[in-house]
């Protein structure tokens, strides 16, 4: 009789190793950014950045990016009280601190 739940072997896969010395830091997405980059949590009201990476969990991230808030986006920052108040392609969103702490912005250069 055949089960339809029954186990399969899987292959098995060889392990990464990734080390924590100074040379797996070029790899590291962090490491990489651009000298000026801040947290979007950081920028004032008034300011105007472009968005390099989005530092949150998959369901967050892919929510973000379906309301047209991705990497390479501009945003204006409205206003920064209790939650952000973005300006994201013509769109308002409000984003809580914690979520604006992870997404990382480059800011421009006012005038």
């Amino acid at each position: 009789m055949l089960s339809l739940f029954a186990r399969r072997s899987r292959p098995a896969r060889p392990l990464t190793v990734v080390s924590a010395d100074a040379s797996s830091s070029a790899t590291d997405p962090a490491a990489a950014t651009p000298p000026g980059a801040c947290p979007l949590a950081a920028c004032a009201p008034g300011a105007r950045a472009t968005v390099l990476a989005l530092c949150c969990g998959h369901q967050e991230a892919c929510r973000l990016r379906a309301l047209g808030f991705s990497e390479g986006t501009q945003v204006d920052v409205v206003d920064a009280r209790h939650a952000m108040l973005l300006d994201v392609r013509g769109t308002r969103l409000a984003l809580g601190r914690a979520l604006t702490a992870g997404i990382t912005v480059q800011p421009h250069a006012a005038g």
